[in-house]
């Protein structure tokens, strides 16, 4: 076997590696390369992206390294903030949305609407503060393919909202989190 078709089956079988499309595979292989050790913990989110079958891992544990995105093209950059954005730290989960939240790349949203089913609302401001410049044709076809994957990053959202914020933002619609939703209703109704 070569190295490349050893890469290859590394690539396919590595939890990250199924987070992306399989067109992105080498973009995958050179970030998974910089990134190791990393652990995928828990089973993950099926999604479909493009037709397309996609796990993105619910949390990773890694090194979180920034001294890395310089070493990096675009794509891998985007890749690698994605992975960040399931890192097990919710601050290195923040700032990594920050460098996507505004990407029109449909294999970039499930990893944006996966922070919103999440409790840290510091993140949930950022996402809402960019609606306005998020792109609301590949949302809309996300998470119009992604009902199941949506209405359970919505209950979690609720849940946490119930848990950690409903005493200081009693009514609904005064919480971060119901007004995102609020608007992926909205963009999932007109894709």
């Amino acid at each position: 076997m070569t190295n490349t078709q050893a890469a290859g089956n590394a690539v396919q079988t590595s939890p990250l590696a199924a987070a992306f499309p399989a067109e992105l595979r080498s973009e995958v292989t050179v970030v998974t390369d910089l990134i190791r050790p990393s652990t995928a913990t828990h089973p993950g989110s099926s999604v479909v992206v493009r037709g397309e079958s996609l796990n993105i891992p619910y949390r990773i544990h890694h090194d979180c390294d920034d001294t890395l995105f310089p070493l990096l093209n675009e794509v891998q950059a985007a890749i690698y903030a994605c992975v960040l954005t399931r890192h097990h730290d919710g601050h290195v989960r923040q700032r990594h949305i920050e460098r996507l939240v505004t990407s029109s790349e449909p294999w970039v949203a499930p990893f944006v609407v996966h922070l919103c089913g999440e409790y840290v609302i510091e993140i949930l401001a950022v996402i809402e503060a960019n609606l306005s410049s998020m792109d609301q044709c590949v949302y809309g076809v996300f998470l119009r393919e992604n009902a199941t994957f949506l209405k359970r990053t919505h209950d979690r959202m609720v849940s946490y909202w119930d848990c950690y914020y409903r005493w200081l933002y009693k009514r609904k619609l005064d919480y971060v989190g119901f007004q995102v939703f609020e608007r992926f209703r909205e963009w999932r109704a007109s894709a």
